[in-house]
């Protein structure tokens, strides 16, 4: 699970911080939300943190889909 903490709109696409087990995330993974919208990882950024171990559960996703309507959490869609 990922809990979406902020979303920023870039051009036609979306970038949206998420807290979780980031290790799980890749490129071309499919996410889907509790609303059951689904997304697509464009791109896996790491985020600024203060802490050396953040970089294990806080990232930054360029994602495809309906990211205005995107729920508060997201999951794998396996």
């Amino acid at each position: 699970m990922f809990k979406v903490l902020d979303k920023l709109h870039i051009g036609n696409m979306y970038c949206i911080a998420v807290e979780g087990d980031t290790k799980l995330l890749k490129n071309g993974l499919m996410l889907i939300d509790e609303k059951g919208n689904i997304f697509e990882i464009e791109t896996v950024a790491m985020t600024n943190y203060d802490n050396i171990e953040d970089y294990k559960k806080f990232a930054h996703l360029v994602l495809h889909g309906d990211i205005e309507n995107i729920g508060a959490v997201l999951f794998l869609n396996v």
